[in-house]
């Protein structure tokens, strides 16, 4: 398996992030996709890639961040281009209020334009701003990337996958008032689609109210599993050739 969206530096990881990394690859998670929240956090996650050659990095500024983008930010993502493998994550969040609306789009724009320019996916941050989300795409045409952390409906996927894009599940696949979700996730074909945790957040039913990790990976694995009637074995297997496809990581 792979955890396509994870946050290894964050501070909770502090005091055991090796166990943590070590019990995930113990656990049949061969790789991670570290997303980014601000390029100013790039030092650290290079830092964690050379103990741990399997932890792949994005860079870019959350959506939440916007306002705090600057001129570096757009530096070091092209000063470290070589070193990424995806731009984000980006993307619009209308549920909360950090960043104003228009600061929000005129930076998930820029991030376009660089996946574009530099010929990466995209790893797209979409909460409560599916429509808007979906014109910028069309608008930017940057070529492709992932719904991180779905939660919206099967129609709006297949229009997302329209532009090259997959659907990411998270352990919100799991929880009991996500009803509603697993009944579109039935209708999301395995072909498009990726797994993740999203950690240290949104951890899975067994664990709500606790630190998230890769390992956790593994339950989205089987509710998608379960959800679509096959062995765990095949949504694992079909989850990591996309996400290898997607990333290029089997270059």
């Amino acid at each position: 398996m792979i955890d396509s969206h994870a946050h290894l530096i964050w501070e909770s990881f502090d005091y055991d992030r090796s166990e943590v990394i070590e019990r995930a690859l113990s656990n049949k998670v061969e790789a991670f996709i570290h997303s980014c929240v601000h390029t100013k956090d790039l030092e650290k996650m290079f830092d964690l890639q050379e103990q741990y050659s399997m932890v792949h990095l994005s860079a870019g500024v959350h959506p939440c961040d916007a306002h705090h983008w600057s001129d570096e930010c757009e530096s070091d993502i092209l000063k470290y281009k070589d070193k990424i493998i995806a731009i984000g994550e980006t993307g619009l969040d209308y549920f909360h209020k950090d960043c104003p609306l228009d600061v929000q789009e005129t930076v998930f724009r820029k991030h376009c334009k660089l996946a574009k320019e530099l010929k990466l996916p995209l790893i797209i941050h979409c909460r409560d701003a599916f429509e808007d989300t979906l014109k910028i795409l069309r608008e930017e045409d940057p070529g492709g990337g992932v719904m991180h952390c779905y939660t919206g409906d099967a129609e709006y996927s297949a229009k997302f996958w329209e532009l090259g894009f997959y659907t990411s599940f998270s352990g919100c696949l799991t929880f009991k008032n996500s009803k509603k979700l697993r009944e579109e996730a039935r209708n999301i074909p395995l072909s498009r689609t990726l797994i993740e945790t999203d950690c240290p957040f949104l951890a899975p039913q067994k664990h709500r109210g606790k630190r998230n990790e890769p390992v956790f990976v593994t339950e989205v694995n089987s509710m998608l599993a379960e959800i679509h009637s096959i062995e765990d074995k095949e949504v694992d297997s079909i989850t990591t050739e996309n996400t290898k496809k997607l990333f290029s990581l089997n270059q």
